[in-house]
């Protein structure tokens, strides 16, 4: 039987600094979500601003790269970051929460892993369903600009990509525990976690029981970070991009297919 979710329960009530709470709420009423997000990952680039803001951010200031940290899991959004998290902390419940760097979407952190020598999985996923389900979830966000940024992501990383584990979509749903076996192997520590009986079910139930806490039970059923009827499929989604956004798309699809090569199973 897997653990209680009560143990996965993430301290997301963290308050932000004054300072940042304070510009987030002007950046919020002045620009655009696609211009916030643009800003926000370039941001997370620059080395002493992203320090900076992470330290400042509430939800990110304790799941940042630090002393503690045990394993650091990141990817583009939506390629199943919270999911790798939530399934990692369940077959590992002696893991504290606070000690898994997850959630910045920022090749940096991952850049900043490897020069550690901290465990980390990198998760990647097809481009088409990653971006169809961030720009849906999170509305606003322009398909040429999530396009842009998934390309830049994985290229950033693909020089070291043999000093961590890249986890494609499709074996991290369904067979998590061979991505902790090749991360346990690639760096003599045991990750594999205790809980061999934790399935997908459980895995999902958690993700709905900690976002509906988060909000109150009020969160929108398309917002909780699992499989949702309210988006629709990548291919009906996509069917009527433009020009350029087919053009960035077919290169997300180009780093994708290089990043994850012989990986996807």
């Amino acid at each position: 039987m897997a653990p209680s979710p009560d143990h996965v329960q993430e301290p997301w009530a963290r308050s932000d600094a004054p300072l940042l709470a304070g510009g987030r709420r002007v950046a919020q009423a002045v620009l655009s979500r696609n211009t916030r997000f643009e800003l926000y990952f370039r941001m997370l680039d620059t080395p002493i601003i992203s320090e900076l803001y992470t330290l400042g951010r509430g939800r990110l200031r304790h799941r940042r790269v630090k002393a503690s940290t045990r394993v650091v899991m990141e990817g583009f959004p939506s390629s199943g970051n919270t999911f790798a998290r939530q399934a990692f902390l369940l077959a590992n419940p002696q893991v504290h929460p606070e000690d898994i760097c997850s959630h910045t979407h920022a090749p940096r952190v991952a850049v900043k892993a490897v020069g550690r020598g901290l465990p980390c999985i990198v998760l990647a996923r097809d481009p088409r369903d990653a971006v169809a389900s961030t720009v849906q979830r999170f509305t606003g966000i322009h398909l040429l600009s999530a396009f842009s940024y998934y390309e830049r992501y994985y290229r950033k990383l693909m020089p070291i990509k043999d000093r961590f584990v890249v986890a494609p979509f499709p074996t991290l749903i369904d067979d998590f525990g061979s991505i902790l076996r090749r991360c346990s192997d690639m760096y003599g520590v045991d990750l594999t976690g205790t809980q061999t009986d934790v399935s997908n079910d459980d895995v999902l139930q958690s993700i709905e029981t900690r976002t509906l806490r988060r909000h109150d039970g009020r969160v929108p059923e398309e917002r909780v970070s699992r499989p949702s009827s309210k988006r629709l499929k990548a291919d009906e989604f996509l069917k009527h991009i433009t020009t350029d956004e087919q053009r960035a798309l077919d290169r997300a699809l180009l780093v994708f297919a290089e990043f994850t090569a012989g990986t996807l199973t």
